[in-house]
């Protein structure tokens, strides 16, 4: 039989009392817990160590690499579009390549992201990387992207579609990415393809609708924040060939 009297005080009146919590049993709860540790606050600053944005991206992003078993965290990112109506859509993809001038995606140029892009080529990403720092903090870094999306030649994105794994390839040639299919049907097709290539070692080379984009940005936003410090945000926005960086509110 549980005994309330050896519980906590605030747990013990929480016990005794009806069902349903009322407003002052959450009041005294939440009060018990704030008592249970010592809560502090703070004002963290972004130190950029580059002038240039896309720098600050790599060396971010090879740190959360470095931090985590999965390469594909880093990669993740999420894509905004919008359609010549005014529909906006966010879906998740992977960063294929980090050139110099610009983000790397691919995708199914039959997709609803690609009918986007080709109707408004402004798009934005954002990357978000949760981490520890060395000192056992919490660490939470996103990088949020606007620009516009171009279209890249097959000789600008073959190697991407080479490194590929099988079944990103097998994909590639069976599935119509966003159509209605009957999944059985698409099984069959699956094995069948599958069993051509691992009997008879069948190339699968890169069909026409793969396609890759790649962003080029005119506005690169960084946010960062450590354990219980007011996260610090470092805009920078592209002045003609410039980058003009500002610190702004959280």
């Amino acid at each position: 039989m549980l005994n309330v009297k050896s519980l906590p005080s605030f747990v013990g009146r929480l016990a005794t009392s009806n069902s349903t919590l009322n407003t002052r049993s959450l009041s005294s709860l939440r009060q018990a817990e704030v008592e249970s540790f010592h809560e502090h606050s703070g004002l963290h600053k972004i130190n950029a160590s580059s002038k240039n944005p896309i720098d600050i991206f790599s060396k971010w992003y090879s740190e959360h690499m470095a931090a985590n078993a999965s390469m594909t965290s880093a990669k993740a990112f999420s894509l905004a579009t919008v359609s010549n109506t005014g529909k906006v859509s966010c879906r998740s993809l992977i960063l294929r390549r980090l050139d110099e001038d610009g983000f790397v995606m691919m995708t199914d140029g039959r997709s609803r992201k690609s009918k986007d892009l080709a109707e408004n080529p402004q798009a934005s990403m954002l990357f978000l990387w949760l981490d520890q720092t060395s000192d056992n903090l919490p660490q939470t870094r996103q990088v949020r992207i606007e620009g516009t999306v171009n279209k890249l030649t097959t000789d600008n994105m073959k190697e991407l579609y080479d490194i590929e794994p099988l079944f990103c390839k097998i994909r590639a040639q069976i599935c119509e990415q966003g159509k209605v299919v009957e999944w059985e049907q698409l099984k069959r097709d699956h094995d069948q393809l599958f069993d051509k290539v691992s009997k008879y070692n069948v190339q699968l080379p890169k069909p026409d609708h793969v396609v890759a984009y790649k962003l080029v940005p005119n506005v690169i936003e960084f946010y960062e924040a450590i354990g219980q410090k007011i996260g610090d945000r470092l805009l920078f926005t592209k002045d003609g060939i410039s980058w003009q960086p500002k610190h702004i509110a959280a």
